[in-house]
């Protein structure tokens, strides 16, 4: 991602001082023009959304206005109107009506010169190119209205007949483009500016809307605890307001937290509630946008006919509507639901159609996804050559999605870097100047003796003023010390993974009375002492960092990773279990193993690992023990990985231990009790796919 230019960085300062700007101005001189203003704008949105299914009908009443009303400058009103006709028209595919809106616009801006204008014609141009699939050419269309927004709204006191929800949809457009691309830092910093904007016209609805689709990107950033935050209050603001659309906007973002904060029952209760919320609305279109999701959340709790019901009841409106965005996501779904039902042939060619779709409009985030639930459901069906194939797309895809995440991030901490340079830059001329200063005014004061008096107290004064700004000074600089010790008290500074001390702590608050919950995996590097002994340490340092890397590439957002030392890593994933968990195992064992490390001196060295793993409690008594005892079994199916020849996982099934004393017994002699059945095991040996086959996957 390229860093943001200075025209950009501009307009956002521009912006910014609009906002305090118009919250600076008295009511009493703008109530006089806003009210009748208020009222067309607020005519013009209602058109919009009842546009969204009955697109005909709305521009023949478009097309059936007279005059302007009372208050409303005619020049104002026929473009609000062809405005408005060109987003319905836009937003259903309309393209010739969107035309004549267009052309309509221009010719009330016969000297170019009216930027509003020229916004509202980027902007309606922007969503039909969207809404056709050209996503690229929409998000361009999409900045160049933000553009003329912000010169024609934002640089100094507002016209009172600038319509904030337009600047707002552009800036929307930009946001969904930003995240389907995967590129979430430029997201949240585009939803924060539709957040400011909607409040400076404190409209709940908006703001509601974009807060909730705001925490979501969030918690896609890590941010779990400002994602709750601040879907907390998208939803006091959505129930504050009149607005039921409000409501099934902030719940449809709510369920999608949810799900990816692994709670999919959840996750389904809100999507259905915000399907029951929707319903009042009569509005087909937005009910198909709400199935879309549903299906997913129905498919992922094994009711997949009632998916599959979701997606043949809202395929044929996005369809009708030529709403690309959520097509994708219906055949997807329903695709993965016919895999389910048994439809294999249908299914797979669901899949692909949609993967091919979100190629075409370069939603890498979705199609990421996407890939990791396909190969998951194919590995499930045993088709292993086809889930290797897409797991290896997935990989490259997020490794250039997190490309061009850690790009933004990077040119996020220069800027904040430069910022801080100049400001201490600064601070240093406020200085010198207060030294010269003082200076003249200790010669004044030497040359009238008369004032010495006064020349001692000042002095003293200053001397006081200066050992208060060093003691605060040196407690802001213990404080931030202090929060970067602990910091790095929780990672590894090799590998920059939780450390064993931060596992512990974070595996002991999980422990409840009923014991330990969740899947642990541990692995251990094959042959690592000959790695440091045939390459030397720094070649040792140089494979853990890598494969950390690669380890931390292949979980989930919510899994935990460490170093649990030396050369063996622990993860934690929480509600994983069965063929999910198998498949977490073998995508480490392939990331590990299927690729060379490559050393500083050029040459590669193949590195493999051992796994063992299981998910607690155990099958078949499901024996409550805390974690520490967990590890132990983890590590004697790790252990068994190894004496059975290595590069391999095995994964703990069931025991026929019934309570605590007879699992200390297993763990004593645990291979005799593998042996005699007491312990069933799963063994699953890295299998290195054909070369012909890898080179055509990749």
């Amino acid at each position: 991602m390229k860093p943001p230019s200075l025209q950009h960085l501009l307009l956002a300062l521009a912006f910014a001082l609009s906002c305090g700007l118009a919250q600076a101005v008295p009511e009493a001189l703008m109530a006089d023009d806003i009210s009748p203003l208020r009222s067309m704008g607020e005519q013009m949105e209602a058109w919009v959304q009842r546009g969204e299914d009955v697109p005909e009908q709305v521009l023949a009443e478009i097309a059936s206005q007279g005059p302007a009303p009372a208050g409303v400058p005619e020049a104002v009103w026929q473009r609000a109107l062809q405005r408005t006709r060109g987003l319905v028209a836009a937003r259903s595919g309309l393209e010739a009506e969107v035309r004549a809106a267009v052309a309509a616009l221009q010719l009330l801006n016969s000297d170019g010169r009216n930027a509003q204008i020229q916004a509202d014609q980027a902007l309606v141009q922007a969503l039909l190119q969207d809404l056709l699939g050209h996503a690229e050419m929409g998000a361009q269309q999409a900045r160049s209205a933000d553009v003329y927004y912000t010169q024609a709204c934002g640089v100094r006191l507002p016209p009172a007949d600038c319509e904030h929800r337009a600047w707002w949809r552009a800036l929307r457009l930009m946001w969904l483009r930003a995240e389907a691309q995967g590129a979430l830092v430029e997201a949240q910093g585009l939803t924060q500016r539709a957040q400011a904007l909607a409040a400076r016209a404190d409209d709940a609805l908006l703001q509601a809307w974009t807060l909730s689709g705001q925490a979501v990107i969030s918690q896609a950033l890590g941010d779990a605890d400002a994602a709750r935050r601040i879907m907390v209050q998208a939803d006091r603001i959505a129930r504050r307001s009149d607005s039921a659309l409000a409501l099934v906007r902030v719940r449809y973002n709510e369920a999608r937290l949810a799900l990816m904060q692994g709670d999919d029952r959840g996750g389904l209760r809100t999507m259905q509630e915000a399907l029951a919320l929707a319903k009042p609305l009569n509005s087909p279109r937005l009910d198909s946008q709400v199935l879309a999701s549903l299906s997913d959340l129905l498919r992922r709790a094994g009711r997949a006919r009632e998916a599959l019901a979701a997606v043949e009841r809202a395929y044929p409106v996005m369809k009708r509507h030529n709403e690309l965005r959520g097509q994708p996501t219906l055949l997807h779904n329903g695709g993965l639901a016919r895999l389910q039902l048994g439809q294999v042939a249908q299914g797979r060619s669901d899949l692909e159609d949609a993967l091919a779709m979100w190629s075409d409009t370069g939603a890498k985030a979705a199609m990421e996804s996407a890939l990791r639930e396909d190969s998951d459901a194919l590995a499930a069906l045993g088709d292993t050559h086809a889930a290797l194939e897409l797991y290896h797309r997935e990989q490259a895809l997020r490794a250039d999605i997190n490309k061009g995440n850690r790009e933004a991030a990077l040119a996020q901490q220069r800027e904040r870097y430069r910022s801080e340079a100049e400001k201490r830059e600064l601070d240093l001329l406020g200085r010198e100047n207060a030294l010269r200063a003082s200076r003249l005014q200790t010669q004044a004061l030497l040359e009238r003796v008369w004032l010495l008096a006064a020349a001692l107290l000042l002095l003293v004064a200053g001397v006081a003023v200066l050992l208060l700004k060093r003691a605060r000074d040196a407690n802001q600089q213990l404080r931030r010390s202090e929060a970067l010790l602990k910091v790095q008290s929780e990672r590894d500074p090799l590998t920059g993974l939780a450390n064993r001390r931060h596992f512990r702590e974070v595996l002991a608050t999980l422990e409840s009375d009923g014991g330990f919950r969740g899947a642990l995996l541990l692995l251990d590097i094959d042959h690592f002492k000959r790695v440091n002994d045939d390459f030397g340490h720094q070649a040792g340092d140089t494979v853990l960092i890598e494969i950390a890397h690669r380890l931390g590439s292949s979980v989930r957002l919510n899994d935990l990773v460490c170093r649990w030392g030396g050369e063996e890593f622990l993860v934690y994933a929480p509600g994983l279990r069965d063929e999910g968990l198998t498949a977490l195992a073998r995508r480490m064992l392939h990331a590990v193993g299927d690729q060379p490390v490559r050393l500083e001196d050029g040459r590669d060295l193949t590195v493999t690992t051992s796994l063992g793993y299981a998910c607690f409690p155990l099958p078949q008594h499901e024996v409550n023990l805390d974690w520490d005892r967990a590890v132990n079994l983890v590590d004697m199916a790790l252990y068994t990985a190894k004496s059975m020849g290595r590069d391999r996982a095995v994964g703990l099934q069931a025991t026929l231990a019934e309570d605590g004393d007879a699992l200390v017994a297993m763990e004593r002699d645990f291979e005799m009790a593998r042996l005699s059945g007491e312990v069933q095991l799963r063994v699953d040996p890295r299998i290195t796919a054909p070369v012909a086959a890898a080179g055509s996957g990749t």
